[in-house]
């Protein structure tokens, strides 16, 4: 929910004039340039924490490392809090490092998940977790849109949301602390930790060099450079088409995340009981490929509607499965490191085309569409292409 919170509202806080967050003077191309970097810094912090707090995790365990997540989250979320309240941009980039950072809890309760798993189950499980995150994308929007929009209550504003996500954090590591059991027996809380800025590179090539792991790493880097492009630059390219506003925007993505719930919950544990996994990866990636070049050549706006629904649905099936295949990939003892380079590879590809949005921004709404279409297609095409020995059906 934190992370689906800022997403409606971002676009209006840094690109709208009448916001009164940046000076008015300031030009739309600096504007697109600090959009960018506010969600881009996000995403590349997360790239190196992830790593870090994945890798840890398979050293002192799944709750400390999970608890490092929730309060630091606490902490860069309040931070972005008040910077906005305040009107700092850069005190409000230092929360976004802060958060960004500890915001690989994703990977580690995929990992803690999985150390409970039969290999039956494992991809219904990794669906079920990825549920909880849909459900976030479901609710996180609307209460983004809702909180910050003051004629609901005259005391709500832009940074409302952000004190919300904060507490939620704050909630969430005080049930984690009462309530979670550590999952990874193996864990050697007594063990001396080494932390550098350069292990999340270090794991991230060690996956490349990994031989059954490269093929799917190459497939994940593609996939997710596509996704990225359509997640990101969604809001804007319905803002340019339809002059959409940030409660508009907010539904919009709620209904992406219904499809994501659907996706999780349901399709794919349907389609991993039936069919091979690389088999639904290739399927789903195409569908959802299909999909987003219907959205850019739509000319009615329902079709939108009805095709965010289809993608959420359609790429969570792919991603919930080629998770499954990268844990089915590595021993027990490194399931915090695999689930910490999935979400190293995703968060690189989120940070670095967030950083050219203003660069993308200038070229038109549709380049964006037409990046994540051909991204989403080519990974397909590259896990035909690849047909690795490992290729297998659990």
């Amino acid at each position: 929910m934190g992370l689906g919170l800022l997403f409606p509202i971002i676009n209006s806080i840094i690109i709208d004039p009448q916001s009164g967050f940046l000076n008015s003077d300031i030009s739309i191309g600096l504007r697109d340039f600090y959009y960018g970097l506010t969600i881009g810094i996000f995403m590349i912090c997360w790239f190196f924490g992830a790593a870090i707090l994945g890798d840890l995790s398979d050293k002192v365990g799944r709750k400390k490392s999970l608890m490092i997540c929730l309060i630091g989250s606490f902490g860069g979320y309040l931070l972005s809090a008040i910077a906005i309240t305040i009107k700092s941009f850069w005190l409000l980039i230092a929360g976004r490092v802060i958060a960004g950072f500890t915001a690989g809890s994703q990977p580690i309760a995929q990992a803690a998940i999985v150390d409970i798993s039969s290999p039956a189950h494992k991809a219904r499980n990794i669906g079920l977790i990825l549920l909880a995150v849909s459900l976030g994308f479901v609710l996180g929007p609307l209460c983004g849109g809702f909180l910050s929009d003051s004629r609901f209550l005259s005391w709500f504003n832009f940074s409302t949301p952000m004190y919300f996500a904060s507490i939620i954090s704050l909630l969430n590591a005080v049930v984690l602390y009462f309530t979670f059991h550590e999952t990874f027996e193996h864990a050697d809380t007594h063990s001396h930790i080494k932390i550098s800025v350069f292990r999340a590179v270090e794991i991230c090539i060690s996956a490349f060099k990994h031989i059954e792991l490269k093929y799917y790493s190459i497939v994940l880097l593609v996939m997710i450079f596509g996704w990225s492009n359509y997640f990101s630059f969604i809001s804007l390219y319905l803002n340019q088409i339809y002059h959409y506003s940030n409660m508009q925007n907010s539904l919009f993505l709620a209904v992406m995340g219904l499809g994501f719930s659907l996706g999780c919950g349901y399709l794919v544990d349907y389609c991993v009981k039936r069919f091979q996994n690389d088999k639904t990866v290739v399927v789903a990636l195409f569908l959802t490929a299909a999909e987003v070049a219907i959205t850019l050549f739509a000319t009615a706006e329902w079709v939108c509607w009805v095709m965010v629904f289809l993608i959420g649905s359609t790429l969570s099936v792919a991603y919930s499965t080629l998770l499954a295949i990268f844990s089915s990939l590595v021993n027990e003892d490194e399931q915090g490191w695999v689930m910490g380079v999935t979400g190293s590879i995703m968060a690189i590809c989120f940070g670095i085309t967030s950083l050219f949005t203003g660069l993308i921004a200038q070229m038109g709404a549709h380049l964006p569409m037409m990046l994540a279409m051909s991204g989403l297609a080519l990974s397909a095409i590259l896990l035909i292409l690849f047909k690795p020995s490992v290729w297998r059906s659990s």
